[in-house]
């Protein structure tokens, strides 16, 4: 939540790093394929704080590696324009709302932070 946050208060991070994952940004170009446009930069940012996490609580290998593969299958899943909203889930209802907004819906997996910090849109 808050490194995506981050990304769109900080104007320079934006205009250099995730601006190009919003050219995406209508309900109808919205694809999964759009979850994975992204400056490298931006992902590296997006993906520290999933790695400092892994060094906090350490998993074996194979673990890792199979969050790695659904965290790639989660990010198609809420760019795919599937509009169901299951609370406290963030899919693609949500997250559209996002990328016609700008300013909300940040999270990733919840919705539980955006409605904590008031960012949430439904």
């Amino acid at each position: 939540y808050w490194m995506h946050r981050l990304l769109h208060d900080i104007k320079p991070l934006y205009k250099y790093l995730h601006a190009t994952h919003h050219i995406y940004n209508k309900q109808n170009t919205l694809s999964p394929f759009a979850g994975l446009a992204f400056h490298p930069i931006d992902g590296i940012l997006q993906a520290a704080p999933h790695t400092m996490s892994m060094f906090l609580v350490p998993t074996h290998f194979t673990t890792h590696m199979v969050l790695f593969f659904v965290e790639g299958l989660w990010t198609a899943n809420i760019h795919d324009c599937i509009h169901g909203k299951l609370w406290p889930v963030m899919g693609a209802g949500y997250h559209t709302v996002h990328h016609t907004t700008y300013r909300h819906n940040y999270g990733h997996y919840t919705i539980f932070m955006d409605w904590l910090f008031g960012t949430l849109q439904t």
